[in-house]
């Protein structure tokens, strides 16, 4: 599928759901001229994500932040991660910003064959059959390693695209004091075009936390 029919395939998909489209939005990047993020690379992103919205969910840093310590995987998380992971004191606002993280874990979960089916809903994602890949005491992460399958990069472009004009509908809602479209989770879709943006090295950004969802 080229830029320009991705688009039209989009546009498509949100109409259908009776959801405002821009068709001034440009086409993305053609599959040819990404590439995406390397298994390893996944992992890593998949272990900070899980441990900082888990400590974030269960309001215990001490927990993950050891674990991490113990499998020398500090290394992973991003600076405001850290920062988060490591503060004496989280502030509510950090609890609320990193328990957002499990969507960003849910599409990249996606991206890595953990789960085989996802869709923008008005309810936030259910990550309880993922969660069960990932460590519950201190083991080392071989269940999440051996389970991993990275999709097609057809089929990630494919949601990198749709969720690129979707955020904008959601964007233009909340500028324009009109509600989000009822069918989708305004929360979501912020942070699965995130994920979808570094798993497409968008901009060639590395760090997370500087990935763009511009619109």
């Amino acid at each position: 599928m080229n830029p320009e029919q991705r688009k039209e395939a989009s546009e498509l998909q949100l109409h259908k759901r009776g959801i405002r489209i821009n068709v001034q939005l440009h086409v993305i990047e053609s599959d040819e001229e990404v590439t995406l993020r390397s298994g390893d690379e996944l992992f890593q992103r998949l272990m900070a994500l899980w441990a900082v919205s888990s400590a974030a969910q269960a309001r215990d840093n001490t927990r993950f932040r050891g674990y991490l310590d113990l499998h020398q995987m500090t290394s992973f998380l991003s600076k405001q991660e850290q920062n988060f992971l490591f503060a004496v004191t989280p502030t509510e606002e950090q609890y609320q910003q990193f328990s957002a993280r499990q969507e960003s874990l849910y599409f990249l979960a996606w991206c890595a064959g953990l789960t085989e089916k996802i869709a923008v809903q008005a309810t936030t994602s259910n990550l309880k059959n993922i969660l069960k890949l990932f460590p519950h005491e201190m083991e080392a992460p071989d269940k999440l390693a051996a389970a991993m399958r990275l999709r097609r990069k057809d089929v990630i472009m494919d949601w990198s695209d749709l969720l690129y004009r979707l955020h904008w509908e959601v964007r233009h809602s909340q500028l324009t004091g009109r509600p989000c479209p009822a069918s989708v989770n305004a929360e979501t879709v912020r942070e699965w075009h995130q994920a979808a943006n570094w798993m497409c090295q968008y901009e060639e950004e590395n760090d997370w936390d500087l990935v763009s969802t511009e619109t």
